[in-house]
């Protein structure tokens, strides 16, 4: 009888431990929001597995029309590991770095262009931590405002069918429509759009595929 109890004060312990881990284990999350910018429109994308590895994508669309450009960052816990930054149209130009999470010390760096390869100098380097924490803080502070980025394919004047095949209502106002509408006329057309509080408004309208972009964190 001892011997038991003396195995229950061991086991028991352990198996609230256990218990403890499971309770209070972080469930992954997924977030998607955006805003207007001073020269074009900005989608981000953040995701924080349960072990505290967070992603954050963003796109920027200009308002004339130039290059999109595509920023992938990533943390361990607090610990920026890699920025990743390229050009989603015209001639191709993309940096990457890569940095210890024990020290923030550079592991990689690369700067590449259609003609050249080179590394980055260090104001560079510096510029895109900066960067990086800069936008997980805009994220952070969208998401905590409530202000959920939606995308899909324009249906009729207030209808669209998200990226995710569920129908969603928005109150497009007249030259809205008439510019999704134009859209249409010759191959399907695709709006974003943010939802808070506050209201709803609108980032983009095109004819290109939005939902391509948009990255899907329940494969991974």
């Amino acid at each position: 009888m001892r011997l038991f109890s003396y195995r229950s004060l061991f086991i028991l312990p352990l198996f609230c431990s256990l218990c403890s881990c499971a309770l209070f284990q972080k469930k992954p999350e997924a977030h998607a929001t955006g805003y207007l910018a001073d020269r074009g429109v900005v989608r981000i994308w953040q995701h924080t597995t349960s072990s505290g590895y967070t992603t954050l994508q963003t796109i920027f669309t200009p308002f004339d029309g130039s290059n999109e450009s595509e920023a992938l960052y990533h943390w361990d816990q607090e610990s920026l590991v890699s920025v990743a930054k390229q050009s989603l149209q015209g001639p191709e130009n993309s940096f990457s770095a890569r940095f210890s999470r024990r020290d923030g010390t550079t592991s990689f760096m690369q700067q590449k262009s259609a003609m050249s390869r080179q590394s980055l100098t260090v104001n560079e380097l510096e510029f895109a931590k900066f960067e990086a924490q800069r936008m997980v803080e805009v994220s952070r502070d969208l998401i905590s405002g409530r202000v959920v980025l939606h995308q899909g394919r324009w249906l009729s004047v207030q209808h669209v069918e998200t990226c995710d095949g569920t129908l969603a209502q928005f109150q497009f106002n007249n030259r809205e429509n008439q510019r999704l509408s134009s859209l249409s006329q010759q191959s399907p057309a695709y709006v974003a759009w943010i939802e808070a509080p506050e209201g709803q408004q609108v980032l983009l309208m095109t004819a290109r595929n939005l939902c391509e972009q948009q990255p899907n964190y329940s494969k991974k």
